[in-house]
C-alpha cells in the first residue's frame, strides 16, 4: 500500500488513528450543523433563496445525518426512526483506537 506510504505498525497506527478521527470529527461536523439549522423553518429556508422542496430536503439530510451519529454513539437512532431489534455502538471499537469522545 504504497499510497499510505509502507506497513510499518507505526504507519498502520498513524493511519488507522487519522481515518477513524476523520470519521468521527465528520460525523460532529453534521450533528453541530443539524443543531444549528434546527433554529430555523423550512419557511425560513425559502425566505433565505431555498425552493420549498430544497428546504425540505436539507432538513431531512441533516436529520438523518444526525441520526447516523446517534446510531454511531448509542447504537439507537433517535426515537422518531424506526428501532433496530438490539443496539450496537459502533463508536465503542473505534475508542480503543482513538480514545474517548473529545
Amino acid at each position: 500500500m504504497a499510497i499510505f506510504g509502507g506497513n510499518t505498525q507505526q504507519v498502520i497506527i498513524y493511519q488507522s488513528q487519522a481515518k477513524l478521527a476523520a470519521l468521527r470529527n465528520a460525523l460532529d461536523d453534521v450533528v453541530n450543523f443539524y443543531l444549528w439549522l434546527t433554529a430555523y423553518a423550512n419557511s425560513d429556508l425559502v425566505a433565505a433563496g431555498f425552493s420549498s422542496a430544497d428546504a425540505s430536503a436539507l432538513l431531512a439530510a441533516f436529520a438523518d445525518g444526525n441520526a447516523l451519529c446517534q446510531i454511531y454513539r448509542t447504537g439507537l437512532p433517535p426515537g422518531t426512526y424506526p428501532q433496530p431489534p438490539s443496539a450496537y455502538v459502533y463508536a465503542a471499537s473505534q475508542r480503543t483506537i482513538i480514545g474517548p469522545l473529545g
